[in-house]
């Protein structure tokens, strides 16, 4: 398997809409505009993307923000990305108009790793760390590999992305909610765990969310001997490696070590890792 990264770029793309997709999740569609150098838009899955907000009166006092990818149609630069409004910067980029600029940085770092022919791919995702899931299942079912089976996770049935958006990833989509207001009632490691008994051919699990569940995915992947790939959702700030503050512990780093065998940046080292390499 190898991890695969594409050339950034630093242009203003405009916005084409944005659409509430879920409770205070939103999809926000983005023109990237080509260059005559690179006509085409390449965004590998697992790849993230620094965007800037730019408000009338031209100030935005905010850090760009990082968000991954959930779809991308390469020819005609269109770029999808899902987010929850949070805080001031997503309530910034969701109050964009159609047609207003918006500052894009990017693809940065690596992305999931291709199956090896005959795997079956499991991607399991838990609130929004979904969307790069999306992004990678549909290109696996273009690429006519094993269909991958989709497991995503959140705390309600208002949470949870709707069909239309996780049909194109998979037609085997298991959900579970906290509250058992859609399907499992429990954790997505309970569907994960039936993924396993069910004897599917050379499972490989991708998965992205909130760090305590995959930390528990890898757990599971462990102790089945499972190929296990992680996106990690630290904050990026800078998003090239030079404010060191999204860095995370290597599991095999020892204090003796240098800083660089320690740690590891998740904007330029990932954020795609083997789920082996962190000291979860």
């Amino acid at each position: 398997m190898t991890l695969t990264r594409s050339a950034s770029v630093d242009v203003t793309s405009k916005v084409v809409a944005t659409t509430e997709v879920a409770e205070a999740f939103y999809q926000t569609r983005l023109r990237v505009p080509t260059r005559e150098q690179a006509p085409v838009l390449t965004v590998e899955p697992g790849q993230f993307v620094q965007l800037q907000p730019r408000p009338p009166e031209g100030v935005y006092p905010y850090l760009r923000i990082p968000l991954s990818v959930s779809a991308v149609d390469e020819a005609g630069g269109i770029v999808d990305v899902l987010y929850e409004v949070v805080g001031p910067k997503t309530g910034a980029l969701r109050r964009i108009a159609v047609g207003e600029d918006v500052g894009f940085l990017g693809p940065f770092g690596n992305g999931f790793p291709t199956p090896s022919t005959g795997a079956t791919p499991i991607l399991v995702g838990g609130g929004i760390g979904v969307p790069p899931l999306i992004y990678f299942g549909t290109v696996l079912r273009a690429a006519g590999t094993t269909p991958p089976i989709l497991v995503v996770g959140a705390r309600s049935k208002s949470k949870h992305l709707p069909d239309g958006l996780l049909d194109s990833a998979s037609h085997d989509v298991r959900r579970a909610t906290d509250d058992g207001s859609l399907g499992h009632a429990g954790l997505v490691t309970d569907l994960l765990q039936d993924a396993f008994g069910e004897g599917h051919q050379a499972p490989v699990v991708y998965t992205c969310g909130p760090h305590a569940m995959m930390a528990a995915v890898a757990r599971l992947c462990a102790d089945h001997k499972v190929p296990c790939f992680a996106s990690l959702e630290e904050y990026m700030a800078c998003g090239i490696g030079v404010c060191v503050g999204c860095v995370v512990e290597r599991a095999n780093g020892t204090s003796q070590s240098s800083p660089y065998d320690h740690y590891a940046r998740v904007c330029v080292d990932g954020p795609i890792f083997d789920s082996r390499q962190i000291a979860w």
